[in-house]
């Protein structure tokens, strides 16, 4: 896959089938800013002798959901071909978003500084600052059975590390209820996707070889990932990178930690109340979260709906770059949530920030693991 970046690997059938599904386009209702749009740009950047720098601008308004590579016919994959035109021509929004990552433990001092250079940042930004409204805790998690004490770790992600640390702990608890073996939680580097969707190929690269590097000294655990996104930037690479063979073994033992935790025993805490309960499916999810997090539910006779086919605005490096669209496409989501006190769960560090930044006064947004308490070990 060694393409230049305006080339696409198959050409555009211009069926506009990516369009049915398109968060920016359906947000702003302009063809230039729907995939085929833009896949037509690209596809005739050389007969129309379309500037580049052109093409890169539309380039960024650009969610990066892929909903547009699972509804086409042709499989063409624009988010990853649009990385390529940003990783020729970052802007300084890349970079600023670059400083956010590598700031660590400092990373709400640094969105701090963001939110004067950028005023009217995206919404989540600003609300990263101040504490998260707390959610109580629905369900309670019991031991249902022994595992024969694998050693694991939790890869919180840089949300559930750096803002939202109570999310991580609440991880590593869950985990050695299931009877694992949990080793202390290292300082694992940013997942990559956030830096790779923006085309910072390198500091992809590098933050992926250190993560390598972190788990072979840690002897090679198990690891359980409780953020869509982080799992899909641990398993996989915008650029094309000559990883060691290494890399591979690293991969085969990441895992999403619902499923897992899905086996304990669980009961009602409390009363209900929220009148209903959604589940956000990701973009960047397996699909099947949603489904699992129902059946816990289920067995509880709570009622979860799944709303699987609306992007919530973030795209991480989108909410930055576009923060008017992005606050657009929060809007139709929430929109299409008909009930008039709503608790939206998702199991996406990112779309957690953009959902309770963005959310009405009548509804809340919460990851997962916000609404279980486990029980003590």
């Amino acid at each position: 896959m060694n393409k230049q970046p305006n080339e696409s690997p198959k050409e555009c059938l211009l069926c506009g089938k990516c369009m049915e599904v398109c968060p920016v386009f359906k947000a702003t209702t302009r063809e230039d800013l729907s995939p085929r749009g833009k896949a037509f740009l690209l596809r005739m950047f050389k007969e129309l002798n379309i500037g580049i720098k052109d093409t890169a601008q539309l380039a960024k308004l650009c969610a990066g959901c892929r909903k547009c590579l699972k509804a086409c016919p042709q499989r063409i994959d624009l988010p990853l071909e649009i990385a390529r035109i940003k990783s020729k021509h970052p802007d300084w929004k890349s970079w600023i978003l670059s400083r956010i990552i590598n700031s660590g433990s400092g990373i709400l001092p640094a969105a701090k500084k963001v939110s004067y250079i950028m005023p009217d940042s995206a919404p989540f930004l600003k609300k990263s600052l101040k504490p998260k409204a707390h959610t109580s805790p629905l369900l309670i998690a019991k031991r249902k059975e022994n595992k024969t004490g694998q050693k694991a770790v939790i890869f919180p992600g840089c949300t559930g590390r750096h803002l939202r640390p109570e999310l991580g702990q609440k991880a590593v608890n869950l985990l050695k209820l299931s009877g694992y073996q949990v080793i202390e939680t290292p300082d694992w580097k940013c997942c990559g996707y956030p830096l790779g969707a923006a085309g910072l190929f390198d500091h992809e690269n590098s933050e992926s070889l250190k993560n390598l590097d972190i788990w072979n000294k840690l002897k090679r655990p198990l690891i359980f990932v409780f953020c869509a996104t982080c799992l899909e930037g641990l398993t996989a690479s915008f650029g094309n990178h000559n990883y060691p063979p290494s890399m591979d073994i690293f991969r085969q033992n990441i895992f999403p930690l619902l499923p897992e935790i899905a086996k304990l025993d669980f009961e009602l805490s409390a009363p209900l109340s929220h009148t209903d309960i959604f589940w956000h499916e990701p973009c960047h999810g397996t699909g099947k979260s949603g489904e699992i997090f129902k059946n816990i539910m289920s067995k509880l006779k709570v009622e979860l709906t799944i709303n699987s086919d609306k992007c919530c605005g973030m795209g991480g490096s989108f909410a930055i770059q576009n923060f008017e669209i992005s606050s657009l496409i929060a809007d139709d989501f929430w929109k299409n949530i008909s009930s008039s006190r709503p608790l939206i769960l998702t199991d996406c560090n990112g779309c957690v920030l953009q959902l309770d930044a963005t959310a009405p006064d009548n509804a809340a947004a919460a990851h997962w693991l916000e609404i279980i308490h486990p029980v003590q070990i």
